[in-house]
């Protein structure tokens, strides 16, 4: 078979339940040189039967037992034959311009590796519909901006094999909920990203995503991916150290999300005490910790509304 251009990463565990929406955005694109690594992580309800339905442009595979994230997707990317990668998880779909916007950036911008683009949010079960992003975010040299804020949804993402296959290492084989932040994060120490604001994924935010369900494992995660930024560049501190204090003041506040979910006030209160002079928001957290928890919930819902997007969706 000819080499496709685009590679389409999908890693599924027990995902029936939105799977063949998430399938059917890729077969519905108009750029149509791709193929899709499907890597089935042990699942136990109907995905690989929702999978095979498919022709020889989807490329099943299966794991004997499930693993972490990083690892599934280091095994899918190891079957990858495009010269871009793209990933698309599945309870989320792509709009149908994806992929050929994304392959025509390429070609005219040669010095980027990394592309990410705007997004539309479908939050269940409201079905409430916005845009990500109401401001263009971060391109060209942006590992600063991204040590302080993240705003890369992994669905909008497609990369150059070449880059990938420069890096010392991929996904984390161990990480579950941040694999994709340690990779990009390291990739862009020294490569430019580029950044299209036309939406170009339908993502969607219900209660059974990994990344609800595994809350406990980002300050976990995030703390070993500082760490390794830190032996990449044992400057690092002195370099960003503006953006480096905010980022532990965010695992900081993870930890203490995690243990207010426990009940655990006065282990909140030690989460956030060597962070609550960053900014007034970790402030307002820590004192929230000194009340009663239906306090801190609603200051923990204030702070992602205010950081959340506002305009709708078309």
């Amino acid at each position: 078979m000819p080499q496709p251009r685009v590679s389409v990463i999908m890693n599924c565990l027990n995902g029936e339940r939105y799977l063949r929406e998430a399938i059917d955005s890729v077969y519905a694109q108009t750029f149509g040189d791709w193929e899709i690594v499907f890597w089935d992580n042990a699942s136990t309800d109907a995905s690989a039967t929702i999978a095979k339905g498919h022709d020889s442009r989807l490329r099943y595979f299966r794991g004997e037992t499930t693993v972490p994230l990083g690892a599934a997707r280091n095994a899918a990317l190891a079957r990858a034959n495009g010269e871009f990668i793209a990933f698309l998880d599945t309870d989320d779909r792509w709009l149908p311009a994806k992929l050929a916007a994304q392959v025509e950036f390429f070609r005219t911008h040669p010095a980027v590796d990394f592309l990410y683009s705007n997004f539309r949010i479908v939050r269940e079960p409201s079905a409430r519909r916005y845009v990500g992003y109401r401001k263009r975010q971060p391109e060209g040299r942006v590992f600063s901006a991204f040590l302080r804020h993240y705003p890369v949804n992994l669905q909008t993402v497609m990369l150059r094999k070449a880059a990938l296959e420069s890096m010392d290492s991929l996904f984390d084989p161990n990480f579950d909920v941040s694999e994709e932040y340690d990779l990009f994060i390291r990739m862009l120490i020294t490569r430019q990203a580029g950044y299209l604001h036309e939406p170009l994924v339908q993502y969607r935010i219900h209660q059974n995503m990994a990344s609800i369900r595994r809350f406990e494992r980002y300050p976990v995660e995030n703390r070993l991916i500082l760490g390794k930024l830190r032996v990449l560049d044992p400057a690092l501190d002195e370099k960003y150290r503006n953006e480096v204090r905010y980022l532990e003041a965010k695992i900081g506040y993870w930890e203490a999300a995690a243990s207010m979910r426990r009940g655990d006030l006065a282990g909140a209160r030690q989460d956030l005490a060597p962070h609550k002079s960053v900014t007034l928001v970790f402030l307002a957290l820590y004192c929230a910790t000194f009340l009663p928890p239906a306090v801190w919930n609603k200051l923990h819902e204030l702070r992602f509304a205010l950081k959340s997007p506002v305009s709708p969706a078309e």
